[in-house]
């Protein structure tokens, strides 16, 4: 028993960097988040690790927030921005240095994202 756990420790140490236990992670590699969708519960912190090879930001497009304020800076390789989701809905977020906007529809494409914060104050109805 005791050998199985020790592997599985060694295992979990030379694991993907790029997960977490909560799996509340969106990395930012070169001119793409991953994941690109991401469900989260109101009040989860999310980690934004710079997993490329240039820089990156990460910005709301309805402008909830903006990581180059919070960070003083757009983030450089290694580096991480945390952010916590308060509030409940869809956040659809883009890269500054690598996504387009379209004058014409509004809408960004390239280096872009979608987090979706749900509720977890709804009531539930249990039977018994």
């Amino acid at each position: 028993m005791s050998l199985f756990v020790g592997a599985a420790l060694v295992l979990s140490a030379c694991g993907d960097a790029n997960v977490d236990e909560s799996g509340l992670v969106m990395g930012m590699f070169d001119n793409r988040y991953r994941p690109d969708d991401l469900v989260v519960s109101a009040g989860d912190t999310v980690e934004f690790p710079n997993e490329g090879n240039v820089d990156h930001n990460v910005i709301d497009v309805d402008g909830a927030f903006d990581s180059r304020i919070d960070y003083g800076g757009d983030h450089k390789p290694d580096e991480t921005w945390t952010y916590t989701f308060t509030e409940p809905g869809t956040y659809n977020i883009y890269c500054s240095l690598h996504a387009v906007k379209n004058n014409n529809t509004g809408e960004w494409t390239g280096m872009v994202a979608t987090i979706t914060v749900e509720d977890t104050t709804e009531d539930t109805v249990q039977t018994p």
